[in-house]
């Protein structure tokens, strides 16, 4: 997304080497950006022994005091330089702008330090409509707190500042910090000193990267199991990182491999994990080089600022989560680097991996969007495109377009489910993406939907929309439109204006579109439980990342023309409803399954009823529960069990 229009008003307390501006310093490259807040005093200077920082303490665009009015500073600012957004970043204690409430755009805030402040976090959080951490252990505790809209957001590194200095080594062990004494640290440090050469400095900004870069091994320590900045900053200096193991619920070894990217110790282990990385050079660079080389594919503050904006302005409902970084990371996800295509690295073969089949009738006349547009956006993906033309006059105009790579032109308006089977069976590829006509999309949407698909064994089915459905009423418990869902959700039903399929289980005839249900109607339902039946599953995949208008045709038209019978929408659904009813029922006879047609929903309710335990929450969770088991006894009761 551009987000070159918009404008950010950033708070934080002023001085060079806190968190909040090697941010300012990414969001500047994205965006229009005004700071606002007060600069640190020779106070806190002192008593944070910050005397080494070597950099400027400047003003910010605005200065203010650590408690500024923010609704009257909004009142007085022209319309022109307001924001569109707030983002208060901590940094110094006793920075808390008033009245945050009271502005009209997005209040945000980045909270960095949880696992010291979390009882203040707690509630200064529930001032802003966004909250993200730095540290993931703590998102729990913020939503048992009532703060439910909160989003991991790891610390990074600046590649201009911490990156690697070309300059020889020095040091066998570098370390940069503070060393307090009595502090499991010192006795750690106290360890290498006695038997290496052991370097260390208070320093900060490209000072510290070249300690860094001078030495052969980077010591780092965590504080309570804190994902700190020296783990980013120390990779991106391109030597090798010795830290200790943060935690499970830190997600460091989920973003990186111990002996892989870093080298990991306990207090057992560290005088002897120094002596082997110093002794094996080649292991120990070669691990350094590849911790390097992640961290600048997905963990810089260019990576961070772009996933906070895309929340913050709604372009995906949630930040990346552990595997998603470390999919970047790797290569073989969206690259986000600043200025890049975000496609770039999705496609890992010169073969084509997807193919987009487009059932094209006309120019989608209740719609913004059509076919020409949706060529357009094909434009930014790589794989095929088939289009099945139900008209020869749309076959005429775009059969011979630049991104059509096959298509097929049927005299007759065969309707929907054949179209998407001949489309299906003309393609060749892993991954089939079934799309309508008036669907806009952007490329990052492409990639989610992917991994949602492949990742999932079992996945056959994968789309940005579904529902829980209740086959014989013929209605939905729940569906999810877009941006209901932050993460994967395995459904009854995906929507059938923007999916994915696994090519494999149509190929093999396992899988096939229900011609009978022609022109429109059921195709979805019919299709989530043919998934059913074969022990198959559809998914929800979490992206928001594309725009479509219901029912661009039938809106426009409420008669369907089709081969040579014309019918309204209204007697469609009706018969449709009857044929889908006489399918199942009898295939669930067949079977000896009556629960074949039960829905996930009561699967669901009780995974809520999970979380809401998990949260305290005892009321809730037994709500959910009552619910779950009385729709099931009334489908036992209903059409099978006793």
């Amino acid at each position: 997304m551009d987000f070159s229009s918009h404008r950010l008003w950033l708070s934080y307390v002023s001085y060079p080497v806190t968190t909040a501006v090697y941010f300012e310093r990414a969001f500047r490259k994205l965006m229009k950006v005004t700071t606002l807040g007060p600069k640190i005093d020779e106070f806190v200077i002192e008593s944070w022994n910050l005397q080494n920082m070597k950099v400027p303490v400047v003003d910010h665009d605005i200065p203010l005091p650590y408690e500024y009015d923010l609704e009257s500073l909004y009142h007085q600012t022209p319309l022109e330089l307001r924001p569109d957004c707030f983002l208060w970043i901590e940094s110094v204690y006793g920075h808390f702008p008033r009245n945050i409430d009271k502005l009209p755009c997005p209040r945000v805030c980045y909270l960095i330090d949880s696992h010291i402040n979390l009882t203040w976090h707690l509630e200064w959080a529930k001032q802003f409509d966004l909250v993200f951490i730095a540290q993931r252990e703590y998102g729990p505790s913020f939503q048992a707190a009532g703060v439910q809209n909160v989003h991991w957001l790891p610390l990074g590194c600046d590649p201009e500042i911490h990156g690697q200095k070309g300059i020889g080594k020095e040091y066998e062990v570098g370390f940069v910090g503070s060393i307090v004494e009595g502090h499991p640290r010192s006795a750690l440090l106290e360890k290498i000193k006695a038997k290496y050469d052991l370097h260390v400095q208070r320093c900060f900004w490209t000072e510290m990267a070249e300690v860094f870069s001078r030495s052969k091994i980077v010591f780092n320590n965590c504080v309570r199991h804190d994902l700190n900045m020296r783990v980013f900053e120390a990779m991106a200096s391109g030597s090798f990182l010795l830290t200790d193991d943060s935690g499970v619920a830190s997600g460091q070894a989920e973003l990186f491999t111990a002996g892989e990217d870093l080298g990991v110790y306990d207090a057992t282990t560290l005088v002897d994990q120094v002596g082997y990385y110093l002794k094996n050079e080649e292991e120990r660079e070669r691990i350094a080089q590849s911790g390097r080389d992640k961290v600048l594919r997905a963990h810089t503050y260019g990576h961070r600022a772009e996933a906070l904006l895309e929340v913050v302005f709604g372009q995906t409902v949630s930040t990346p989560d552990a595997r998603q970084w470390r999919d970047r990371s790797l290569g073989v996800a969206d690259s986000y680097f600043l200025g890049e295509n975000p496609w770039r690295g999705a496609i890992l073969s010169s073969r084509p991996q997807r193919s987009f089949v487009i059932p094209v009738l006309d120019k989608s006349p209740a719609s913004p969007f059509n076919i020409e547009t949706l060529l357009k956006d094909l434009e930014a993906v790589e794989g095929n495109v088939i289009v099945v033309f139900n008209s020869e006059k749309m076959a005429a105009t775009y059969a011979k377009h630049p991104r059509v790579t096959l298509s097929a032109t049927l005299s007759q308006n065969v309707g929907v489910a054949r179209a998407w089977n001949v489309g299906v069976h003309l393609s060749e590829t892993p991954t089939v993406f079934v799309i309508n006509a008036d669907l806009h999309f952007r490329p990052k949407s492409i990639p989610i939907i992917e991994r949602t698909l492949q990742r999932i064994e079992r996945a056959a089915v994968a789309g940005p929309q579904g529902s829980f459905v209740n086959f014989f009423g013929c209605t939905d418990y729940q569906y999810f439109d877009r941006g209901m869902s932050s993460r994967p959700l395995q459904v009854d039903a995906i929507s059938g204006f923007f999916f994915a399929v696994k090519r494999a289980h149509f190929a093999s005839g396992d899988l096939r579109f229900e011609d009978d249900y022609t022109p429109c109607y059921f195709e979805e339902w019919d299709l989530g439980l043919q998934c059913r039946e074969k022990a198959l599953e559809c998914w929800i995949a979490p992206t928001t990342e594309y725009d479509h208008e219901w029912s661009g045709t039938i809106k426009a038209n409420k008669v369907v023309r089709y081969f040579d019978h014309q019918e309204s929408i209204f007697d469609i659904h009706a018969r449709n409803t009857k044929r889908f009813h006489a399918k199942w029922l009898e295939r669930s006879k067949q079977l000896a399954n009556p629960r074949l047609l039960l829905s996930r929903y009561p699967d669901y309710l009780f995974s809520l009823a999970q979380e809401s335990e998990g949260r305290g929450d005892l009321q809730g969770a037994e709500s959910f529960r009552q619910k779950g088991s009385r729709l099931i006894e009334h489908f036992d009761r209903c059409f099978g069990k006793k």
